[in-house]
């Protein structure tokens, strides 16, 4: 049977994996910390060494005898959504690729005009305000490039080994950049020209599962594996879990908390805060709202649990889940306010009424998004390395009527990049029996 290597480059680590069809799991994981260089506004990474990260990873991988290189059927690579690479004519890359979540965009955005500007309700992080920047902060090295592409389109290109390989850009990822007419599944061959980027031509827009081209075995794989055209890490974690069909809900619990709801059209209005796109399979459109729920309770776990265990956390939150009320939670302000608290109140009681008000954010933002959908949501696919805890399952659910899927394969993501490369090459792909657990 044939395997398929999944590439995730995430926020804080790159992971590689090999998925055996026959045996329905990764067989082979291997990853290492995702490079920031730290600048001004909040970070940057550089695109070569991502690259040669992930050649490093896949030597790795490759040497692990549950993979067999004369078997691998294809390779995928999906990322974080709103990184852009610079490239020149020959493909070299000109410009740092400022990090999703730093700040290079909020500048972006500000100094563009702010409202009244197409853009004005458009998604800060988004790839448009990274090239704003670009061409206010590094005007040499944009002048000096030709078009542009996705991180991962970047790594998958490089995969191919053929510098006069075509540049192109994935429609997953082409949502997160501010460029595409999401109704006609199309980029705006206007908008560059629109914000004075004249030097910058548009890539060529691709499907997500589509064989772009085959490695040339100057790299660390084979001769002749066909590359796949991946996807925003997020919709191929969803892809990962069988979340396929109109009206499924996929909840990511990560740094950002992700929540996407598969549409096959998109409503004639979305509301400020709902990004919408294309979808990595079927055809399909969906609506999407990120709250930082993953980053919120890093930070109160870095002030009440400083250097305490997991374990110890939340064998300690499980005491004290039933006493107190879920915090009150304005993700838009990014503000909390706890409930009334016991008179000996103790750090536990502060973070299970942190959590249980991040359960009720999560279940308002479904509602809202079925209600704009227009579309009854049943259950919810629910992945991230929080659902490893029981304590945290059962409180999600009782948050909710709806049932509630968890996601029990903690790589969810590589191996829906894995499946991506799986449907490029077969035109199917799996979802493991194993991969879902549903709550009791």
């Amino acid at each position: 049977m044939s395997q398929f290597i999944g590439i995730d480059i995430g926020t804080t680590r790159t992971k590689v994996g090999c998925y055996d069809a026959e045996a329905g799991r990764l067989v082979a994981l291997r990853h290492a910390p995702t490079v920031v260089q730290d600048d001004p506004w909040g970070g940057r990474r550089d695109a070569g060494r991502v690259a040669l990260a992930v050649a490093e990873l896949l030597a790795r991988l490759t040497a692990d005898p549950a993979v067999r290189t004369d078997r691998l059927a294809g390779v995928c690579v999906g990322s974080v959504g709103e990184e852009v690479v610079l490239l020149a004519g020959d493909g070299s890359v000109t410009a740092p690729v400022p990090a999703w979540f730093a700040g290079h965009g909020r500048e972006a955005k500000a100094a563009s005009g702010g409202r009244g500007t197409p853009w004005a309700d458009t998604d800060e992080t988004f790839s448009i305000f990274k090239l704003l920047w670009l061409a206010r902060h590094m005007p040499d090295e944009l002048a000096a490039a030709r078009t542009f592409t996705s991180l991962a389109d970047f790594v998958a290109r490089d995969l191919l080994g053929d510098p006069a390989a075509p540049v192109f850009l994935n429609v997953s990822h082409s949502s997160r950049t501010g460029l595409l007419d999401v109704r006609a599944g199309a980029l705006w061959q206007d908008a560059l020209p629109d914000i004075g980027l004249t030097t910058l031509a548009l890539p060529d827009l691709v499907d997500s599962g589509t064989v772009v081209g085959r490695t040339s075995g100057a790299g660390v794989l084979p001769a002749g594996v066909p590359v796949v055209a991946g996807g925003h890490d997020h919709m191929c974690g969803a892809f990962g879990s069988g979340v396929r069909r109109a009206g499924d809900v996929y909840v990511s619990a990560g740094t950002s908390e992700a929540q996407v709801l598969l549409l096959d059209r998109l409503p004639d209005e979305v509301e400020p805060g709902i990004d919408t796109g294309l979808f990595v399979s079927g055809g399909l459109r969906f609506l999407h709202r990120a709250t930082p729920s993953g980053r919120y309770y890093q930070a109160w776990r870095d002030l009440l649990y400083p250097g305490v265990d997991d374990a110890v956390m939340w064998a300690e939150l499980a005491q004290v889940m039933a006493e107190v009320e879920p915090a009150s939670i304005d993700a838009d302000r990014r503000s909390a306010r706890l409930a009334a608290m016991p008179m000996d109140v103790t750090r536990g009681h502060a973070m299970a009424s942190l959590l249980k008000g991040l359960a009720v954010e999560a279940e308002t933002t479904t509602t809202r998004l079925g209600r704009l959908g227009e579309t009854e949501i049943a259950d919810v696919t629910v992945a991230g390395v929080a659902t490893g805890w029981d304590t945290w399952r059962r409180l999600r659910q009782e948050a909710t009527e709806r049932r509630l899927r968890f996601v029990v394969e903690p790589e969810a993501t590589v191996l829906g990049v894995a499946a991506l490369a799986q449907l490029g090459v077969t035109g199917e792909a799996d979802v493991p029996a194993h991969l879902i657990t549903v709550a009791s």
